[in-house]
């Protein structure tokens, strides 16, 4: 039991104020998946919540509503200001203090919060399905990653960032943070799938924007992907036709920019599966490595001369080489819903003549290009057509010349 602003609180109250404080509120379900880090908590764990927010409550600490949401049903939790103030206190944030925001799995996290004003932390009075989502967004983080790969996450308050275009300041708002245990950093869009395609275009059009104005500015862009994450239902049906709206806007939008960005998108259930991908793609790497030097073996190319990469970080094509002629492999390594198959096809097709040119293949024969995609468990998702009212010749002729030739290869590691 601890004394803080003459309010009695034992561990659980002090614990339950510190989530609602990173977090700006959640129903009682949910405090109880992230206090106890199950999906399925008991009922005693549950009723053992509904207790301490219920006397948080009565201190003047907690405020609560109802909330008309069937996947959330029940009562949304927040801090009053008294009760923020006590949570500041209890985490021993200075006056006027500015922190990062990030939040991590274990319990011995350096402190990075800021001394945010009330009206800032106060939970979404509109959308507030919307803020639940990103809670269990959120919850699954926590009970999916331990220990050395715990993910540290931050809200949008942290991460929204102001940039100017056309001499007028903007902002561009994703709904979170995350960072994986490679140091890539991610931003998290919640998809309710109730954007329209007119309203993604907008949205990939201030992600465009953002990037030319670092551009302009020569500072590097601070992420590795973009990826909208989608409730469990939504796995259940639509979510084909989901990412066919999302690829085609992001892909409109994006085709003239040289920025290595990915969209991503995963349904919550197998959030923990995109994000393991994720984290593992330079040992899958090796792997598909391993695999085009003995194809190139057993279809008599005793020569893989090189791996050669257009980009930093990632395999793009490889050339496979007898005494008399060559071929050329585009190889992607791409998780189920995955832009990156089509950006780095096109990155690789602007090069296709460059590569043609090497050293290596001269007065050999070209025997024709293949393209093959590397993957986990299920197989990438290829968009078939764009969707939309808008003609694209450029992009539509991207996606056929992709669809040629084209093989699926699941890795193994």
């Amino acid at each position: 039991m601890s004394i803080i602003h003459d309010y009695r609180l034992t561990h659980c109250s002090m614990k339950i104020l510190t989530f609602l404080m990173y977090y700006r509120g959640m129903t009682a379900l949910q405090l109880t998946q992230m206090y106890y880090e199950v999906q399925l908590p008991l009922n005693t764990q549950k009723s053992s919540i509904h207790n301490y927010l219920s006397k948080l409550k009565n201190q003047g600490l907690v405020a609560s509503k109802k909330v008309n949401d069937p996947l959330h049903p029940g009562s949304l939790y927040w801090l009053t200001s008294t009760g923020l103030d006590t949570a500041k206190d209890l985490l021993n944030i200075d006056i006027g203090a500015a922190g990062s925001g990030y939040i991590f799995s274990d319990d011995n996290q350096q402190q990075t919060q800021a001394d945010l004003p009330y009206e800032i932390y106060a939970p979404p009075q509109t959308q507030v399905e919307h803020h639940l989502s990103l809670i269990d967004f959120f919850n699954s983080l926590r009970w999916n990653f331990f220990d050395d790969e715990h993910i540290p996450h931050r809200l949008s308050m942290y991460c929204s960032v102001e940039y100017s275009i056309a001499n007028k300041q903007t902002k561009i708002r994703p709904d979170a943070e995350i960072i994986l245990a490679n140091g890539d950093v991610y931003w998290i869009e919640i998809d309710k799938a109730t954007e329209s395609h007119a309203k993604l275009l907008n949205k990939f059009n201030n992600y465009k924007h953002y990037f030319d104005y670092l551009k302009q500015q020569k500072r590097p862009v601070p992420l590795k992907g973009i990826l909208f994450v989608t409730d469990t239902k939504q796995h259940e049906g639509g979510l084909k036709r989901r990412w066919s709206s999302l690829l085609s806007a992001y892909l409109k939008v994006m085709h003239t920019t040289d920025v290595d960005v990915r969209l991503l998108l995963t349904p919550l259930n197998r959030l923990e599966q995109t994000l393991r991908f994720e984290m593992q793609r330079k040992e899958l790497e090796v792997t598909a490595k391993q695999f085009l030097s003995t194809k190139a073996q057993l279809e008599e190319y005793p020569k893989m001369q090189r791996y050669s990469k257009l980009s930093s970080e990632q395999l793009l094509f490889a050339l496979a080489i007898n005494n008399n002629a060559y071929k050329i492999i585009y190889a992607n390594i791409s998780n189920t819903f995955d832009s990156s198959a089509y950006t780095n096809f096109q990155h690789f097709l602007t090069n296709e003549a460059r590569i043609k040119k090497k050293n290596e293949v001269q007065k050999l024969k070209f025997q024709g290009l293949e393209q093959i995609i590397f993957y986990q468990d299920d197989p990438p998702q290829l968009l078939q057509r764009l969707h939309g009212s808008e003609n694209n010749p450029e992009i539509e002729d991207l996606l056929k010349q992709l669809a040629k030739n084209i093989e699926f290869v699941e890795l193994i590691y």
